[in-house]
Parts: C-alpha cells; sequence; structure tokens
C-alpha cells in the first residue's frame, strides 16, 4: 500500500511522452504542406463567353493563340486549367447563360448587364473589368434623305437582338425624336436580327438602317455602300462580367483570368500589326471561311478603342457614370422597368495595378 510501480509509471510517462510529440509533429507536417503547397493553386475550369465580332477581339486574339498552339490563358493559370470558350450572337443571349450558370464569365455590353442586374435585384451580376469603348454605329442607305428620328417614321432599322447594346440605342435615339417605338411596331420598326441576317437585309434593301459594331459596321458601309449616321465613339461597349454564384465557386480562377486578359490587352495594344493578324486569323476560324481582308479589319479597328491601364479609382467612377448612364437609357428604351444601386455591380472589378514584383 501507498507504494508506486515505478516501470508502470515510467512507461505511462514514456506513451504520453510519445502521443504528445506524435501529435504534435502532425501538426508541423500539416502546416508544412499548407506552406509548401501556398500558390499551387488546384486546376480551374472555366466556361467564357464571346461574340465573333471586334470589340470583343481580346477573346478573338486569345481563340487564335489557341488554334496556334500558343495558348495565352492557360500559360497564366493553374497548371492543368482548362478553358471553355462559348460563342453568343448577342448580350441577352450571354446574360441568360451567366446567370443559368453555364457560363462563369463573359465579355458582353452595358446594356444587357443593366438589364439582368436590375432583374436580379442588384444580387448577382459583377463587372470585372471594362474592356473597350466606341465601334458602334448607326448605318443608313444612301440616298434615303435619313438624317434625324423624324425622317425614320414608316423606316426598318435592324439591330443585333432585342434588348442588346444597339437594340437600346436605337429605341432610344428614336423615341428621344419623338417617334412612338415598341416592340411590335410604332412609328418606325426595330427588327432585331442576326448580323450576319442583318448585312443580307441591309444588302437587299429589307432595312432601311442598321445599327451595330464592328466589323459590321465598316462592312455595311464599304460592301453595301451605307454611310454612318451616329458614331458612339466614347460609350461603352464591352466589358467582362461575371455573376456572384460563380464568383463565390471559382474567384480565385476568374480573377486569374482577369489579369490574363489585361496582359494580353497591354501586348495587342503595343502590336498593332499583330493584332491585326491574329484578329483576321480568328474571324476566318470563328465563322469557318475565308478570313476577312486586312482593308476591312483595319479600319474597323481603328473605330474601337480598348482600354488601357488605368488608376482604380478613376476607372471605377468612369464606370460608375457609364452604367449609370446605361441605366437610364435602358428605361428610357421602354424595355426595362425597375432599378437597382449601381454599387454592387461594381463591387468586384479586379484591379488593373502592375503585379507587385
Amino acid at each position: 500500500k501507498g507504494t508506486i510501480n515505478l516501470d508502470i509509471f515510467t512507461k505511462v510517462v514514456i506513451i504520453k511522452t510519445v502521443s504528445f510529440n506524435f501529435m504534435r509533429f502532425l501538426s508541423l507536417l500539416t502546416l508544412f504542406w499548407a506552406v509548401v503547397g501556398y500558390g499551387q493553386a488546384e486546376p480551374v475550369i472555366l466556361r467564357v463567353g464571346f461574340f465573333p465580332n471586334l470589340t470583343h477581339s481580346p477573346a478573338l486574339a486569345a481563340r487564335q493563340l489557341e488554334r496556334e498552339g500558343a495558348d495565352w490563358h492557360l500559360a497564366n493559370l493553374p497548371k492543368g486549367s482548362k478553358i471553355e470558350w462559348r460563342s453568343f450572337n448577342a448580350g441577352p443571349s450571354a446574360m441568360e447563360a451567366l446567370l443559368a450558370g453555364a457560363v462563369d464569365l463573359t465579355y458582353v455590353g452595358p446594356s444587357p448587364v443593366i438589364n439582368a442586374h436590375v432583374r436580379t435585384k442588384g444580387n448577382e451580376l459583377r463587372i470585372l473589368a471594362p474592356v473597350a469603348r466606341a465601334g458602334n454605329a448607326l448605318v443608313v442607305r444612301k440616298g434615303l434623305g435619313l438624317k434625324t428620328p423624324k425622317d425614320f417614321i414608316g423606316r426598318r432599322v435592324a439591330t443585333p437582338q432585342l434588348g442588346n447594346t444597339q437594340d437600346i440605342d436605337a429605341r432610344v435615339w428614336l423615341r428621344a425624336g419623338g417617334l412612338t417605338i415598341k416592340v411590335n411596331g410604332g412609328d418606325a420598326q426595330v427588327i432585331p436580327a442576326q448580323n450576319a441576317e442583318l448585312v443580307l437585309l441591309f444588302s437587299r434593301g429589307d432595312v432601311d438602317a442598321a445599327w451595330t459594331t464592328e466589323p459590321w459596321v465598316t462592312r455595311l458601309t464599304s460592301e453595301f455602300g451605307g454611310e454612318i449616321l451616329i458614331e458612339k465613339k466614347d460609350s461603352i461597349i464591352t466589358v467582362l462580367a461575371s455573376s456572384k454564384t460563380a464568383l463565390a465557386k471559382n474567384g480565385k480562377g476568374i480573377e486569374a483570368f482577369v489579369r490574363s486578359h489585361y496582359a494580353l490587352r497591354d501586348k495587342l495594344l503595343a502590336d498593332q500589326a499583330w493584332h491585326e493578324k491574329l484578329i483576321i486569323a480568328g474571324l476566318g476560324g470563328e465563322t469557318r471561311s475565308t478570313p476577312p481582308k486586312a482593308t476591312l479589319i483595319g479600319p474597323a479597328l481603328g473605330r474601337v478603342i480598348f482600354d488601357a491601364r488605368e488608376e482604380d479609382a478613376a476607372r471605377k467612377a468612369r464606370l460608375t457614370a457609364a452604367f449609370t448612364h446605361a441605366l437610364k437609357d435602358s428605361k428610357d428604351s421602354g424595355l426595362l422597368n425597375g432599378d437597382a444601386p449601381i454599387g454592387p455591380l461594381l463591387e468586384s472589378l479586379v484591379s488593373d495595378a502592375p503585379a507587385a514584383k
């Protein structure tokens, strides 16, 4: 009684000591692998929307680089990543795909973004980056005397899709001139048609004017005798947009893509000849037809202003003003009822500042 078996006591101490040291070792090992693995991000699969026109030329250039075996974006994403490109004719279709979860981000115009933003009560759409301005014009057939909105009474105007940026522009301009414009009918008809069909309608004289983007603007003027009546040289034509849902699931991968987009943009802006070469080949690849001539693409690209690097605060202020105006236009077009704050739309902008060295 009252004595301690030293052998048993020693064994218990040893076992507890070993157990403590082993658990400490496991904790340190876990920390070690966390540190070693940091920065070695998991591969991502990104589904990216775009349109086969010049206001989305960074996407066309990236697609062409893929065909040439020099994939730009995958070189800037985690090893083993994959990009799945989805082509759309215009913005409303791209927004439907984004909200349905069929794409993670897309190049798109401002009007479809603002319409979807209001529709989701400001809770879902997020702008990641501005891409381009201008490249957006109303082209009329010569000899018809079309100069003011009043001249369009009884006329037919083609646009790429109901509710897309050019469709909104056409409706707002005609309504501001005193015309009654409805989805069907009114003082003038606004007729949505895919760009290839739009060109055909214009060439046959089935429409009197078309409000569209490049390269279709230049095709209508250089090949079919059209003349530009209105050219929106300062308005935003393309942004990169995502959804709050997609960002929650794959925010790091999406941000990495946007930064890769910035790097490609800088290179395209620095080398106009390379830019034109990629776009000519890229349009041929997208349409599976003979590539357009350089005499078409050169002037068409010249009408598009691609956003260069900009201080973050100035960029956000510019986009706030632009999307506030886009919201007003969508309401004035008669196609949008409702409202939503612009602030949440811009809360996920990816910084365009140079990466820290």
